[in-house]
């Protein structure tokens, strides 16, 4: 995926420069000519990372650093590199003090310039890794020791009104084996999905992570996979755990609801960026009315934190279509 940066810079020869810089090593450039702009910008564009100079009209550096951190939260604010002519130390230590990443003093060199982008980028992507992994163990954590044994225990008890039931009449008996029915099935769904949300580790090759799966689910349900996976270069780990993520939810529907015999998946790559079709030949639905769905909706977020663009498409009796983009520039 293409990295987004946002260059922040009064002196126009400078900003065009930098960017024609970034453009030239695939960066794709997003430009404000002051801090109020830029920081309009950082909260609509969602750059990766911000190099920003400090002394400019409107809202100087620091002051648009102060600005993005009183609406952005630490885990989404992305790095941030102050560009200075400046060499006081006051300044400097201010800059840090209030959370920048780094620092490059004008005129600056450009493998100086891309050295401190591609480390703040990766330092950037570790932390994220980080954070997804804690935050995943917390949610598999709370669904295995409290809403599951919640779910088991209420099993327990239907289960042992079962032999109960004769004095309901036929209507309120088929009611009763239905409700445990819906029971067993959303307690041994949640134990799956406990355990996979409890996977902290990050997707690093997801076209053997899809084979794996495709196997593993061949042998227990009914349903024939067709994996197919080319990149013409490799995607970063956050953006392929989101992928694997988005394509398990498309999964799970298909299994829940499609009563599909097939099912396609395509991820590929190419100079324009990454695409990845989801295909089965299920009985589909009216997605009028399952917009709102909480497996659509979760596939729309999977492919948002990305910045990708997520279309579902189905027709009743003719399957159903999720095409995935993901845009380098």
């Amino acid at each position: 995926m293409t990295m987004k940066i946002l260059v922040v810079e009064d002196e126009k020869n400078i900003r065009e420069t930098i960017s024609d810089i970034l453009e030239s090593q695939g960066y794709q450039v997003i430009e404000a000519s002051n801090g109020l702009v830029g920081s309009i910008k950082a909260v609509n564009e969602r750059p990766h990372l911000i190099l920003c100079d400090i002394n400019m009209p409107e809202m100087n550096g620091f002051e648009m650093l102060c600005a993005l951190k009183s609406v952005l939260s630490k885990k989404v604010l992305p790095p941030f590199i102050f560009l200075t002519a400046l060499v006081n130390r006051e300044d400097t230590r201010r800059g840090m003090t209030l959370g920048a990443d780094d620092y490059i003093t004008k005129p600056f060199k450009t493998k100086e310039l891309l050295d401190a982008i591609q480390v703040n980028l990766k330092k950037r992507e570790e932390i994220e890794n980080k954070i997804v992994s804690k935050e995943r163990s917390n949610i598999s954590s709370e669904l295995h020791d409290s809403v599951q044994q919640l779910m088991i225990a209420s099993l327990m008890g239907f289960q042992g009104l079962h032999n109960k039931i004769t004095s309901l009449d036929p209507n309120g008996q088929s009611i009763f084996k239905s409700s445990l029915d819906l029971l067993r099935q959303a307690t041994n769904d949640l134990r799956v999905f406990s355990h996979e949300v409890g996977q902290t580790e990050m997707v690093h090759d997801i076209g053997a992570k899809l084979q794996l799966m495709s196997e593993n689910l061949g042998q227990s349900v009914d349903l024939k996979f067709n994996i197919s996976c080319s990149l013409i270069e490799p995607l970063n780990s956050l953006t392929q755990t989101h992928l694997y993520r988005l394509i398990q939810e498309a999964v799970n529907n298909t299994l829940k609801h499609a009563e599909a015999t097939t099912m396609a998946i395509n991820l590929e790559s190419n100079s324009k960026g990454v695409r990845l079709l989801i295909v089965d030949d299920g009985k589909g639905f009216n997605t009028s009315l399952s917009s709102e769905g909480t497996g659509l909706q979760n596939m729309e977020k999977r492919a948002a934190e990305i910045h990708g663009n997520v279309e579902i498409t189905s027709d009743l009796g003719k399957g159903t279509t999720v095409l995935v983009l993901i845009a380098s520039s």
